[in-house]
């Protein structure tokens, strides 16, 4: 996100959450917020993702996703590189793919997830951030709608 305001919002969350935890009630809020943001900056991979967060949010009543296991972050590299290799409409049929995230119990483990899905949201206009983005809409849209 590249407003100022929308910047300030997220740093607002995450020491929120470093303060007091993720609690699911206050993080939908703040993320309802920050969506409207994305909204005025007419950015639609945000403004879906963030909605599919909070939904997921609601459901499973925590964030849960593992987004920085090892195996993960590897199959990114994997498919930057790849993708690199690859013309641009294979690219993108890549992207499509069905990908699953594993689940983490450990609040610890759930902090660092969640303040690591707001860095890729605050530093969204990165390549790399999308790819990642578009990867956790995608499993988010499966798992929410089947």
């Amino acid at each position: 996100m590249q407003s100022i305001t929308a910047q300030k919002k997220i740093d607002a969350i995450v020491d929120n959450v470093n303060k007091k935890g993720i609690i699911a009630e206050t993080m939908i809020k703040e993320l309802k917020e920050l969506r409207e943001m994305a909204q005025l900056e007419k950015d639609p991979l945000i403004v879906k993702t963030l909605r599919l967060v909070y939904s997921y949010i609601e459901d499973a009543g925590s964030f849960d996703l593992n987004l920085l296991e090892e195996d993960e972050i590897e199959e990114i590299e994997d498919l930057e590189e790849e993708t690199k290799a690859i013309g641009e409409e294979e690219a993108e049929e890549e992207e499509e793919e069905s990908y699953d995230f594993s689940k983490v119990e450990d609040f610890e483990e759930k902090r660092e997830n969640f303040l690591y899905f707001l860095g890729l949201i605050k530093e969204s206009e990165n390549e790399y951030n999308r790819k990642e983005l578009k990867k956790l809409r995608s499993y988010l849209w499966e798992a929410i709608h089947g």
